[in-house]
């Protein structure tokens, strides 16, 4: 019975230990981004949905991993943090932009849209969500450089859904200053080679292509 009583008080022990640390150390809120890093001049977050995640990877071939590494080997002391949230919408990615921008980065690669096109959102809704995000980020000073992710709807929902999805991205960058980055590209989504078993999400070799061919370039001319 004591041992009983013992295991009981030590589980509750831990587990009102851990509540404390999550509390206040690690709720989103709580965490810093950026942290000081003598080493580290910049500072990039990668902020995003499963494409930015690395959806169905080990961490370290997502493209913002594969992306530090490029640019590290280039002698730039930069860091790329990974904010992407697998099946983010536009919405909850809007929700989370007051936390990114609060960071301090010096630039965000924001890209957003794949899960709403999926499910045919309405394209004010989704341009009113883009919106939001955008200025939330631009706001205060020394507000980050954005880089934005060109999306593209499937055909599932029709020419004219599709259409209009593909151009709200141009429309968003020429109306706020912000660099468009082609990353749907059919180089590299539809090619089996470069995509994982789902034929959503690319897999470490496709991430690479992306990197060298569009990211890479925009970053080094942007940073």
């Amino acid at each position: 019975m004591k041992n009983v009583k013992l295991i009981l008080v030590t589980v509750l022990v831990l587990a009102v230990s851990a509540y404390l640390v999550w509390h206040f150390l690690l709720r989103p809120e709580n965490i810093n981004l950026k942290q000081s890093d003598a080493t580290v001049d910049r500072t990039i977050i990668a902020f995003g949905d499963s494409l930015t995640a690395g959806y169905g990877l080990p961490l370290y071939e997502s493209y913002p991993s594969q992306l530090e590494k490029k640019l590290q080997e280039k002698g730039l002391r930069v860091k790329v943090i990974n904010a992407g949230v697998s099946g983010e919408t536009s919405m909850g990615n809007s929700e989370r932009a007051s936390f990114i921008q609060e960071q301090k980065a010096d630039m965000v690669i924001w890209g957003i849209g794949g899960n709403d096109a999926l499910r045919a959102l309405p394209l004010g809704e989704l341009k009113n969500n883009m919106e939001r995000t955008i200025r939330i980020l631009q706001s205060g000073q020394n507000p980050p450089k954005i880089l934005m992710l060109e999306m593209r709807s499937p055909a599932n929902f029709g020419i004219a859904y599709k259409k209009s999805f593909d151009a709200l991205y141009k429309d968003l960058s020429k109306k706020y200053n912000i660099l468009l980055v082609p990353f749907l590209v059919p180089s590299v989504f539809l090619k089996a080679d470069l995509m994982q078993e789902d034929r959503i999400h690319p897999n470490k070799l496709g991430y690479a292509k992306l990197i060298d061919d569009f990211i890479l370039p925009a970053v080094l001319k942007g940073i």
